[in-house]
């Protein structure tokens, strides 16, 4: 076996095991709950990491994706009857479209501007989910969303639903990893590490970065779907733009540009509010306080640490190196 097998089975081997403990682990569904969500944020972590972290283009839309994914997801079950597999393809679908969307203006501004206009994005689809009110009931959300049936297993507890957000979770990962290595991904990051030398390298930047869009999207409409199914049901307080905040957090505490980052800043950016309850209304000063330390002693997020501390194989950040 060469070292690049033995590398792969020290990554592979503990997080299978933890993957499969976790569950016998967990002492109630209150704390399931929470480790799904983290499963959710993580996918959501992945969507900002892909379009922020590998293409340089700032987002703080996503809650919207989120949202569109989770919406598209009840309309389909409550109203058609439709069971996961075609909600999931639906969800896909349609914020792949809304994805294009938000790109196609966000290709003319950048920075600041950028920043703005998908958070201008993202307070739109809110306000349709809040007006449109024949299709979205309103402020009362869409309730009675069903359990997931997947070849004949009802998914209709916690612990199923883990295993199913896990392999969701994976295959993110996995095709983040992927894409990275491939002449999609090597050209997101050069159009990340200057976008006029990529252009002038014959990289196509408009295709690229609708290309970018569209995945961040995706990402965020299988994680919608996913959240539809285990809450059973949507309301647009769910998809402000504080929630968008806490993605885009998720990102950057875990790492931009590492493959990884996203679990980390997932598990950090769900456990830590809940760990912090017991302060009251001093929870979120506190809070704030521990992520801007973050970000000033840590400002590559925790991943490249964690994986010094434990002396694990170097994962080198997507890009560096490059030209």
């Amino acid at each position: 076996m060469n070292n690049s097998k033995k590398a792969q089975l020290i990554r592979i081997l503990p997080a299978a095991a933890v993957i499969f403990l976790i569950p016998v682990l967990t002492p109630n569904m209150y704390v399931m709950q929470i480790v799904n969500m983290i499963g959710i944020y993580i996918i959501l972590g992945t969507s900002i990491n892909v379009l922020t972290g590998f293409t340089g283009q700032l987002s703080l839309g996503q809650a919207a994706f989120f949202g569109v994914g989770a919406y598209t997801t009840a309309l389909l079950n409550t109203r058609a009857g439709w069971q996961f597999f075609p909600c999931l393809i639906g969800a896909v679908l349609m914020t792949a479209l809304f994805g294009v969307v938000l790109a196609v203006p966000a290709l003319k501004v950048k920075g600041s501007y950028l920043a703005l206009l998908t958070m201008g994005f993202g307070e739109v689809v809110r306000i349709v989910m809040i007006n449109w009110t024949p299709v979205t009931n309103g402020t009362a959300g869409i309730l009675g969303i069903d359990s997931p049936v997947i070849f004949g297993l009802y998914i209709d507890n916690l612990t199923r639903y883990y295993f199913l957000i896990m392999v969701f979770v994976i295959l993110g990962l996995v095709y983040q990893n992927v894409i990275v290595k491939t002449r999609t991904g090597r050209a997101f990051i050069a159009i990340r590490e200057d976008n006029e030398a990529a252009e002038l390298t014959g990289i196509d930047v408009t295709s690229y970065k609708i290309k970018a869009f569209v995945l961040s999207a995706i990402y965020c409409g299988v994680a919608g779907c996913l959240y539809a199914m285990m809450i059973k049901y949507v309301s647009p307080d769910t998809f402000t733009n504080n929630i968008s905040s806490v993605i885009l957090w998720t990102a950057i505490v875990g790492g931009f540009g590492t493959v990884m980052g996203p679990i980390l800043g997932g598990v950090v950016m769900q456990v830590l509010p809940e760990a912090l309850r017991f302060l009251g209304d001093w929870r979120l000063v506190v809070y704030g306080g521990i992520l801007l330390i973050v970000i000033l002693r840590f400002p590559g997020g925790l991943y490249p640490y964690v994986e010094k501390l434990l002396h694990l194989p170097k994962a080198k950040k997507a890009g560096a190196g490059k030209e």
